[in-house]
Formats: structure tokens, sequence, C-alpha cells
């Protein structure tokens, strides 16, 4: 049996960019990853966008249902290779949360993964430039471009959505109660879910 640095370590890589497969090195797909693919690599994905959120879905139940831990990182690797990034994403934070073997894994911060969601496009675009100029490995670090001026009309809500650590929260019940669950399927059954659903973004509005 893995012990938890182990079982950590092993969920990290899955999160590392895959390496292409060239020529007739790429391994045989699995069966159970059949039909997956239909959103193309590159796509922006989206929780709330219905048809991004069935494929997330199907993936997420094929890895919950893993025999074992290095069954799972091989389904991922493999969906890796042709899948949408931000659906592979995705599955991999849901199903490892509520996989009971996985209990006690530490996933990595979601702002990290999909900045775009978290972060200002203006300073990702900053960010960019500045990657391109470089001339080492020296990290690179801008300023936050935020709304500070009450001219803008987007300083009326800037409190609430340049916040990180609330839009992170948001993002994280998403992954702990996918809109997508089936107890039939997963094993598990969300109790009260539509109350916690309300009462969660009723505080968020309220705050």
């Amino acid at each position: 049996m893995s012990t938890l640095r182990e079982k950590q370590l092993t969920v990290l890589q899955c999160f590392e960019r895959p390496e292409p497969h060239v020529g007739t090195d790429a391994p045989a797909r699995d069966i159970r990853l059949s039909g997956l693919g239909r959103l193309p690599k590159d796509v922006i994905f989206s929780a709330f966008n219905r048809v991004h959120l069935q494929e997330a879905c199907d993936l997420y139940e094929i890895l919950y249902a893993a025999r074992d831990l290095t069954d799972f990182q091989i389904l991922v690797q493999q969906a890796k290779q042709f899948m949408n990034e931000g659906v592979v994403m995705y599955a991999v934070y849901v199903a490892v949360l509520h996989r009971d073997d996985l209990v006690g894994v530490k996933l990595p911060p979601y702002q990290e993964q999909r900045p775009d969601l978290f972060i200002p496009a203006e300073t990702i675009f900053q960010a960019i430039q500045e990657d391109k100029r470089r001339i080492d490995d020296k990290p690179i670090i801008v300023n936050s471009i935020e709304t500070s001026t009450n001219i803008d009309p987007e300083y009326k809500l800037a409190y609430f959505r340049e916040d990180i650590g609330i839009n992170v929260h948001h993002y994280h019940w998403h992954v702990v109660y996918p809109v997508t669950w089936l107890p039939t399927v997963m094993g598990k059954i969300k109790d009260r879910k539509g109350e916690l659903f309300y009462y969660m973004h009723q505080q968020m509005l309220a705050r």
C-alpha cells in the first residue's frame, strides 16, 4: 500500500505537462476512454458550459472508478494526450477529492492551474509580453492590473470580481458539488445539495 507521500507525488505528476508521443510510440488507448476528446484542445473549458461539463463528468466518473492509483495515473496520462486540458484538470480535481484512497492528498491551487479564471487578462498579457523579452530563467514579476478608480464602472464590483480568494472558494464549491453528480454512479449521496447551493451563493452575494 502506498504511503500518503507516495500518493501525493503520484497525483502531482498528473498535473505536469505531458510529453508528446512520436510515431508509433504512442501507447494503445484504454477502451474506457472511448468516445472522449469531443472538446478540442486549446478551447477554454468552462464548468458552466453544459457540453464541456458533460465530457468532464464522463471522465471524472472513469477516474473515480479506477482500480487503484496506478490505474488512475495511466488513465490521466492517456487522457492528457488527446483531451482538452481544462476538461482533464477539472475531472482530476473532482476524482481526487472524492476517492477514499486519496484522502489527505493536497492538490495544486486552482489559481496556479487556471490563472485565467482568477487573474485579470491584462495582467496575464503583461506577463506573456515580459516572458517574450526574457533573457534568462529568472522568475518574472509583474504588477497585477486592478480596477482602482470609481471613474471605471468596473470599480463597483472590483471588490468581488478581483478577489482571488472568494473566486477560488466559488470554483472549489463547484468541484466538491458538481452539478452532474450522479449518486447511482458515484456511490455517494450529496446530502442537502440544493440547500447548500442556495446558502453558499447567498452568502457570497451578501458580502
